[in-house]
């Protein structure tokens, strides 16, 4: 047996799977193949199950006997050598472009073994093997993920269930709505508890796991519940709640907590007859004496934490709708709380044995996120929006698309530097129903007569919307009315989504190679080291008059005090009870997206101005021997520009957090400001809290615009210097970086 064929392989086993594969495809039997061979069928069956592994040459034989021209680039493939990058599976989606970075790869290990007379050619080969393994590293892994993000209410689970397959067929018998077909308990709005993960597998596999909360968050739940319910106590006694809305949980975590506690608010009959809704939790805070610690720890007693230990439940059903119905009623009880064993989850996933995008060549994981209540600056959905292997689909009613939500997220992805992410992985998904479709008109009035011109109309629309943001001019949009559209249509588009941002890497491997034939086949060349050399000097003259960033342009901790502003009373206070912790107003976050505006707005100018240099290089017919070498430049800007707002965001979070999470005093100061009566308003007075907090810290500004500062010469300067022999201007800038830190504390600092 070869040695290189099992190392090479990595997987003894699959050499039998891939060869069977391979015959079945060619519709031919064991022992036609055997026959062929002049060997015994049971030679071909033990190859095939794993038992003896061929050596190269048997391999060559059985593809031989084959005879399929997939068989004999099989034989081809299994006998050559990788020894850059981990070899992949013959059936990888991206084996052709992973097979020609190895040898793109191999042609720059090659390169480096040439005497260089400057450290010049050294660096470009090193932006070039960064460039391809960066592209490498993507196709390798086959596991994508596509999150839809919408509104409340927007009807964002169900199109979800509509378009995997998740919908259960309806009853000729009886007619059932929507909601009753959908495997994902929907109806109109507050309904999922969590965020829902979907995946698949297996043939007959059926299963729920549940990834549950935190026993402190579900403490400070089930205290904001018993808020709700002390403060409507305490109104029937002539006490108003503050700014007309009330302490709390969401309406769905409400449900959940009622059931676990057996709270359950149940319908009933006044004593003249009226119909009234008997709430159980009403008459506990009566007996607590609107004591609000005794009732949170009667509900606690109630809901028996300790007994709540199931997180997984799996079954097997050979009938897929008899399955799905199974997992609709399990995943009903989870998300209403009524399963005596589980807790409150924090995520949901959900396992089923059908692909949920059809049958590709990768994985996909489809994610319900939690509907928006209030704001779309959340962590968990930006999280989303910055990951590379995530597609994310916003959700959008059809007569206001794109919803002012959706807008003021594409505005903050934009104002953040993520324009990038916007272009390449955000599909716009318009949920539509048949008669808003048909009452659509034209510029003069005309209503469409089809669906298609009700859509072509609402397109135009839509587009003229999303031009007026940056990055979103050529965002995909896509129409679907769950009853009446082919939800296989919106199956194919989302499955392009994927195969588009898989696309944009293989493209990459192919720039990056062209630049790389550029390196090795004009090295040494007179013309060539003139045009590179001036390319050099035209580069350090930038770096020198760009040493840093302008001046600041926003306070970083501007966003988070516009969303105590602006954000629902309700959701302040919980992020306030929660030392700025809730997602609906994280703290954290937003004084991350302060910072990442702040350092986007100071630099995008010094970025425009490079683009435009290497635009007017690439002009010049002198550099044309240096063209390859200034587009791969051109193009590893985005990457250099996105990992320094990258750091600039983290270190604006951090540093922020480390110290005003831990201030107990100013959060309790805040919490204490529920209830205060006066025309001021209680979310002007936490908004008025923390600028003071952050205002009267110069020490956290002054930190987290060091770490801008740094991030900026690391992140950007650092690797355009090394590619033009200028890091010498980097360190006898040092001193002139720490007194502009000190112009800036002085100029932030409050008079």
């Amino acid at each position: 047996m070869s040695t290189q064929l099992t190392q090479n392989l990595n997987d003894t086993s699959r050499v039998g799977a891939d060869l069977t594969r391979l015959r079945e495809a060619a519709g031919l039997k064991q022992s036609q193949v055997a026959a062929t061979l002049g060997v015994d069928t049971s030679r071909v069956s033990r190859i095939e199950t794993g038992q003896h592994v061929p050596d190269e040459s048997e391999v060559g034989k059985i593809a031989q006997a084959i005879g399929r021209p997939e068989a004999l680039e099989y034989a081809t493939f299994a006998a050559s050598s990788w020894s850059h990058i981990p070899k992949p599976g013959f059936w990888h989606p991206s084996r052709t472009d992973l097979h020609q970075a190895e040898k793109l790869f191999a042609k720059l290990s090659e390169f480096d073994q040439r005497q260089q007379k400057t450290d010049g050619p050294k660096a470009q080969a090193n932006l070039h093997r960064e460039s391809l393994m960066r592209a490498v590293e993507f196709l390798t892994d086959t596991n994508h993920s596509i999150a839809f993000v919408g509104e409340i209410g927007v009807g964002k689970s169900t199109a979800i269930c509509g378009i995997t397959g998740l919908l259960l067929p309806p009853d000729p018998k009886a007619a059932a709505s929507l909601s009753k077909r959908v495997v994902l308990e929907t109806g109109a709005g507050r309904v999922t508890l969590c965020e829902v993960h979907l995946r698949s597998e297996g043939k007959t596999s059926f299963g729920l796991l549940v990834s549950p909360q935190p026993q402190e968050e579900v403490f400070r739940c089930v205290s904001d519940f018993c808020s709700s319910i002390i403060d409507i106590f305490h109104g029937l006694n002539g006490n108003p709640t503050v700014e007309n809305e009330s302490r709390g949980v969401s309406e769905e975590l409400n449900k959940a907590i009622r059931n676990m506690a057996k709270l359950a608010r149940t319908p009933g009959k006044s004593p003249d007859g009226k119909p009234i809704r008997i709430d159980p939790a009403m008459a506990l805070a009566k007996a607590c004496n609107g004591n609000l610690a005794e009732l949170t720890a009667e509900v606690l007693k109630r809901m028996r934490l300790d007994q709540r230990t199931s997180t997984e439940f799996r079954f097997e059903a050979t009938d897929l709708v008899a399955g799905l119905r199974q997992l609709r009623d399990l995943f009903a009880s989870v998300n209403k709380g009524l399963l005596p064993d589980v807790s409150l989850p924090r995520r949901i996933d959900l396992i089923v044995p059908i692909h949920l995008l059809g049958e590709r060549p990768f994985n996909v994981r489809v994610i319900d996120t939690k509907g928006i209540d209030d704001t779309a600056i959340r962590p968990d959905i930006r999280a989303y929006l910055d990951d590379p292997r995530t597609v994310t689909v916003l959700c959008s009613g059809f007569r206001n698309a794109p919803d002012m939500t959706l807008r003021l997220l594409m505005e903050n992805l934009a104002s953040t530097g993520a324009d990038k992410a916007l272009s390449e992985r955000v599909v716009l998904l318009v949920l539509a129903r048949a008669q808003e479709v048909s009452d659509t008109q034209d510029d003069v009035g005309n209503r469409a007569e089809t669906a298609e011109e009700g859509y072509r109309i609402k397109q135009d629309q839509v587009s003229w919307s999303l031009n007026q943001v940056s990055g979103a001019q050529e965002l995909p949009i896509l129409f679907l009315d769950v009853l009446n559209d082919d939800h296989h249509a919106i199956v194919e588009q989302l499955a392009h989504a994927v195969t588009r941002l898989r696309g944009l890497h293989s493209k990459r491997i192919g720039q990056v190679g062209s630049a790389i034939e550029e390196l090795i086949q004009r090295h040494g060349e007179e013309q060539t080291r003139k045009a590179q050399e001036e390319v050099r000097n035209r580069l350090r003259i930038f770096i020198s008059q760009h040493l840093s960033p302008v001046s600041s342009v926003h306070n970083f901790h501007d966003s988070l005090i516009s969303a105590a502003r602006n954000t629902n009373a309700r959701t302040v206070w919980a992020s306030t009870t929660r030392k700025g912790t809730w997602p609906g107003m994280e703290a954290y976050h937003l004084l991350g997206t302060g910072t990442a505006i702040d350092a986007q707005r100071r630099t995008q100018p010094l970025f425009a101005s490079l683009d435009g240099l290497l635009e007017n290089m690439l002009g010049d017919t002198e550099l044309d021997p240096a063209c390859d070498y200034l587009n791969e430049l051109r193009r590893n800007i985005p990457t250099w520009r996105e990992r320094f707002l990258n750091e600039a965001t983290i270190s604006g979070r951090e540093i922020y957090r480390a110290e005003l999470f831990v201030d107990e005093p100013v959060w309790s100061e805040c919490v204490n400001y529920w209830g205060q009566k006066d025309k001021y308003g209680y979310r002007n007075r936490i908004a008025d809290c923390l600028k003071k907090w952050c205002e009267t810290r110069p020490n956290l500004a002054k930190a987290t615009e060091r770490h801008i500062q740094s991030a900026w010469r690391d992140c950007f300067l650092r690797p355009l210097a090394l590619l033009c022999d200028a890091v010498d201007l980097l360190s006898a800038n040092q001193e002139a970086v720490s007194d502009s830190v000190e112009e800036f504390v002085e100029a932030s600092s409050p008079r």
